[in-house]
């Protein structure tokens, strides 16, 4: 099956043909209007968030708390644009159980549908899949 592989967004998507095992995460999820702003910063791997990731003439005084925002920065920013970005999934362990899953991968793909004016309702997919990431380079 060919695999999109996006290096400068999905508009120059190179397919590559890949077959074998695969552990796939697929996570549905609806964007709300928040109080807060749903992204924080990791500038240079920096697990405290130091440093600014949020542009401000793009997103009103530099949060991304409206539904309308979230899904602006999931296709702006947020989607995978190479193999060399590495993307780790994590997914709460429910009270009870004693570890999170976490698996790192690439975003495979990623979908948004939007519905009604007000209020907005934005409902978001995600196909995650795990494995380590390997380049070849000349």
């Amino acid at each position: 099956m060919p695999l999109p592989q996006a290096e400068l967004g999905d508009a120059e998507n190179i397919l590559v043909k890949a077959e074998g095992n695969a552990l796939r995460f697929s996570i549905q999820w609806n964007l709300i209007n928040e109080s807060t702003s749903v992204v924080t910063s990791n500038v240079g791997g920096d697990p405290t968030g130091a440093g600014p990731a949020i542009d401000s003439s793009k997103y009103a005084s530099g949060t991304i708390n409206k539904a309308d925002e979230m899904a602006q920065f999931l296709v702006d920013e947020f989607q995978c644009k190479g193999v060399e970005y590495k993307f780790q999934i994590i997914i709460p362990a429910e009270p009870g159980v004693t570890n999170a899953m976490a698996r790192f991968g690439t975003i495979e793909k990623l979908s948004l549908t939007k519905a009604g004016r007000s209020p907005v309702t934005w409902r978001a997919n995600m196909s995650f899949v795990a494995g380590d990431l390997v380049t070849v380079g000349t």
